[in-house]
């Protein structure tokens, strides 16, 4: 497991439509894409406990940042992750086509 911590937000529009935004700190997870991932397991199952039916988050409005601990134990948050590199990466034609070879 890494050192790393993510805090990760999602925009949600509620029930009444008033646009939410809820964060989720993610800890021990490789990267950022990694960590949206997890983060967004942890919204469903929020969402599920609290019977919440509002809207799905708005995967296009993620906000990502690594958590920065300092020597003296302060906390800062890194600039946002640009969207691309936090997004989960789906696997490209080449390797779909070589899986299908496999499977042969």
């Amino acid at each position: 497991m890494s050192d790393n911590k993510w805090m990760v937000g999602f925009r949600r529009r509620s029930a009444v439509g008033v646009i939410v935004e809820h964060f989720y700190l993610v800890d021990g997870v490789a990267d950022s894409a990694e960590a949206r991932r997890a983060a967004a397991r942890m919204a469903e199952v929020a969402s599920e406990r609290a019977g919440r039916c509002g809207g799905e988050p708005d995967v296009q409005r993620v906000q990502v940042q690594r958590v920065i601990p300092d020597p003296l134990g302060r906390v800062s948050l890194s600039a946002p992750v640009p969207a691309a590199m936090a997004a989960p990466s789906a696997p490209s034609a080449c390797s779909a086509a070589s899986a299908a070879e496999v499977a042969r």
